[in-house]
């Protein structure tokens, strides 16, 4: 289940970090001062860069990581840095800020805890310095995540480049912000020599200025030869940028590998004569640009919108470009799309691969053509993408939505799904999309989209509408031992959690619904039937979202309040090329459990599935508010026979008694994996014994796995196993375990397994018998091998009675 392996892999993690904290050698910062040495009671942000990169303490700051293969953590509160003079990392270091979380209360995305905020820690430059810069000798890689920085300037810097960062190494933004930085090239970000990669996840990046690049520039070449380096840029808003005087807002040149996925790109401006949004050609306005023809750009699932410029995406012939589901059209009296060429019409290999795109086709539209070369405007993928030429904006894209917890702390479109409308930019029917939207929804891919009675493919643009879905689930019964087990180890934990005084409060709430939850799901235990299925329909399933007056969407997550679950056993059988084959059976079961949240499915005989059957229960999820809205799907069930449970077991052999036990193993075995037998119909099948009888109602479930020489075993009967193992041999009733040597000072140990009423046969469980006489750590599991030392005095003694016992009869 989806949701509830979170919750262990939540417990693995706390876990964890419980064993780490004795060891924890995170630099932690306690003050918000840019102090340099000077107070040694504080550690600031500069003395724990200085610390992290030399690996020594510093200032304040402990000495974090000792060895300088092992990169330091830097750990920072909630608040603001200001800073004097930029920060020069050496050593690779992860820079985090605090985490933009509630524990409170679930996320209104995901539905999970703890619910996402909006950062809390900003890096202030205060306009007179850049913030971060790591082009020195050591290129070291930089993580930065959690953070906004602010006011970044190169202006007073030698090389006017890098506004907020001047990198040298590869660097990770991960949910960062960089706002209202500026420098002459790279408003916000300048990528310097051949290590500068550059990896952007989640994030606002707005008012960053610049002549060249406005938000991001770079060295072209590096030794003699164009820079070669990798840029990924996914899940982030980039607007307000750039000015009347900007030539470029991402100035691409050298050698790049650059990846845009389910981006925002909108309201940036560049010179409307000759400035681009997006510069990937070689021949610009400006002049030629070093960009290697074996450079190469994917865009997928962006939405380009309302930027200002000659040109939003320039681009020529020789580089390879790929785009795919983007919104590219709507960006003011420049185009779209400009290609640098002067063979537009005739250009054979313009290196250009597209599909579902949405655009202005036509030369003369008012909402920003895009210019494609003739090769690839006579392909099937542009016939088939979406000409919104003649298309208002508002018919297929939401107005800007602010950020907010509905957009992932991002300002983004929606794109919208009116009803008869003559284009749409939802569900495309195709599935080469981003795997997720910009704020972190998962799409719907190929294989799901055939397991469900609803159309549900790609959207087009950074946003997907989350349409209720319901999916086909593949599953077997399992053990509700084990089931339960893992339930109540759930719950322990969190309880434990719970109590524990020096758990953070802010983490209560969550810890305290887990716990609720797993307590809950403890009443399995009667709650169950004979040899259960128990699915969750409100897990890998996708909820429904409504639209907001304002355009906005809010998900309506998939819980018992939200929707309602109705389920119908439908048969046995199989379903071929989308050829269905069920056949009604009348003791299949399936059923809604509200008080436990799951869907039951079980069968009232204890017939178990053939090979290449299925059984199949349809479930239906339907909104409450809106009772037309629904889904339905097959869950399709194999059932099939749990081993029983053989339990250890030990015995006393007294010393000088006749050093024989009788026991009766079958006090020490269960098959109640399976489930609850009174569950069966049948007034037989309700007697069901737990281990295997014979043809004449006797019990011969008992066998012995693994016999040792010095002890003889009897019963009250025995005959052959069951099944495939019959050439073994069982036992019923009593067993008698008799020592061979009465004088044996040795305690043994044998091995046990039970069969099941079906010929199942359990796990191999150990009986211990402990002898009284035996010294301590002496068990022997068998007759042979190596002897300690109490054994060979154990023999001695031996040796010594019997010599004297015989001089005595003499």
């Amino acid at each position: 289940m989806k949701h509830y392996k979170k919750g262990v892999l939540t417990l693995m993690v706390l876990s964890a970090m419980s064993l780490m904290a004795a060891e924890d050698r995170t630099i932690y910062v306690t003050t918000f001062a840019d102090e340099n040495g000077e107070n040694t009671d504080k550690c600031s942000l500069r003395e724990a860069v200085i610390t992290a990169s030399t690996h020594k303490a510093f200032g304040g700051c402990s000495a974090g990581q000792p060895h300088s293969t092992v990169t330091n953590v830097i750990q920072l509160e909630a608040g603001e840095y200001q800073l004097k003079s930029e920060l020069q990392p050496s050593s690779a270091m992860l820079i985090v800020g605090k985490e933009p979380a509630d524990y409170s209360k679930p996320d209104v995305l995901t539905n999970s805890y703890p619910a996402a905020t909006a950062l809390k820690t900003t890096i202030n430059a205060q306009g007179s310095s850049r913030i971060f810069n790591t082009n020195n000798t050591s290129a070291p890689s930089l993580t930065l995540t959690n953070l906004k920085l602010i006011n970044g300037s190169s202006k007073n810097e030698r090389t006017n480049a890098g506004g907020a960062l001047y990198l040298g190494g590869p660097t990770i933004l991960n949910n960062v912000s960089i706002e209202n930085s500026n420098a002459q090239t790279g408003g916000a970000i300048y990528l310097n020599g051949t290590h500068s990669d550059l990896t952007i996840t989640h994030g606002t990046f707005q008012k960053n200025n610049a002549v060249t690049g406005s938000l991001l520039a770079m060295t072209c070449s590096d030794q003699l030869n164009d820079t070669k380096r990798s840029i990924a840029i996914s899940s982030a808003s980039f607007l307000g940028n750039g000015a009347a005087n900007s030539n470029s807002m991402f100035a691409f040149c050298g050698q790049p590998d650059v990846n845009f996925s389910a981006n925002t790109i909108t309201e940036n401006t560049a010179n409307a004569n000759n400035g681009s949004i997006l510069q990937f050609s070689a021949v610009t306005p400006q002049g030629n640009v070093s960009l290697s023809d074996l450079s190469s750009i994917v865009l997928l699932s962006n939405t380009i919108v309302k930027n200002s410029a000659w040109s939003t995406f320039l681009y020529n012939a020789p580089t390879s470009k790929t785009l795919g589901f983007n919104v590219l059209a709507y960006n003011g009296n420049g185009k779209s799309c400009r290609y640098t060429g002067n063979d537009l019409a005739t250009v054979d290999k313009p290196n250009m691969t597209v599909e579902k795109n949405a655009w202005a086709l036509s030369a003369n539209s008012a909402n920003s053509s895009c210019e494609l070369p003739a090769k690839v405007t006579a392909t099937e993928a542009v016939k088939n993408s979406v000409d919104l030429s003649n298309i208002a904006f508002s018919s297929v894209l939401s107005s800007l939505q602010p950020a907010s917890q509905y957009t992932g702390f991002m300002p983004l479109y929606f794109p919208l799904n009116i009803k008869g409308a003559s284009v749409s930019l939802v569900d495309t029917k195709a599935y080469s999309c981003s795997g997720y939207d910009q704020r972190g929804v998962g799409r719907v891919n190929a294989s799901e989209s055939k397991t469900s009675d609803q159309s549900n493919s790609c959207d087009i643009g950074s946003t997907e509408i989350v349409r209720l879905t319901a999916f086909k689930a593949e599953l077997t019964n399992g053990s509700v031992v084990t089931l339960l087990d893992q339930y109540k180890g759930y719950a322990d934990k969190f309880k434990t959690l719970i109590e524990d005084k020096t758990t953070k409060p802010e983490f209560l709430p969550y810890y305290k619904a887990e716990q609720a939850k797993y307590s809950n799901l403890a009443n399995i235990k009667t709650k169950q039937k004979y040899r259960t299925i128990f699915f969750d329909p409100f897990v890998s399933n996708l909820p429904h979202e409504i639209e907001l007056g304002n355009g906005g969407r809010e998900i309506k997550h998939l819980n018992a309040q939200n929707y309602l679950v109705e389920v119908n056993a439908k048969g046995i059988g199989n379903i071929s090329e989308n050829v269905e084959n069920i056949k009604p059976d009348a003791n299949l079961k399936c059923e809604w459990d509200a008080s436990l949240g799951l869907i039951k499915m079980w069968r009232v005989d204890d017939h178990v599935t053939p090979t290449g059957d299925k059984e199949f229960c349809q479930y239906t999820l339907r909104l409450n508010a809106d009772r037309t809205k629904s889904s339905s799907a097959y869950i399709l069930g194999t059932f099939g026979n749990i081993a029983p449970i053989a339990k250890d077991a030990e015995f006393t052999v007294k010393e000088g008694s006749d050093k024989k036990v009788t026991v009766d193993l079958l006090n020490y075995v269960n098959d109640d994996g399976d489930g609850l037998v009174s569950a069966l119909t049948d007034q037989k099948l309700k007697n069901k014994l737990a281990y295997y009888t014979n043809a004449n109602g006797q019990d011969l479930a008992i066998r012995i796995t693994k016999k040792i020489d010095p002890l003889l075993f009897s019963a009250e009967r025995s005959g052959p196993c069951p099944g495939e193992d019959r050439l073994y041999t069982c036992y019923g009733g009593k067993i008698t375990v008799q020592y061979k040597n009465t004088l044996d000072p040795f305690s043994y140990k044998f091995n046990y397994a039970v069969y099941d009423a079906d010929g199942l046969i359990s796990n191999e469980a150990t009986v211990k018998l402990n002898n009284t006489a035996t010294a301590e750590n002496s068990v022997r599991n068998s007759g042979g091998g190596s002897m300690g030392w109490f054994g060979i005095l154990g023999l001695i003694s031996l040796v010594g009675y019997r010599r004297y016992k015989d001089a005595r009869n003499k």
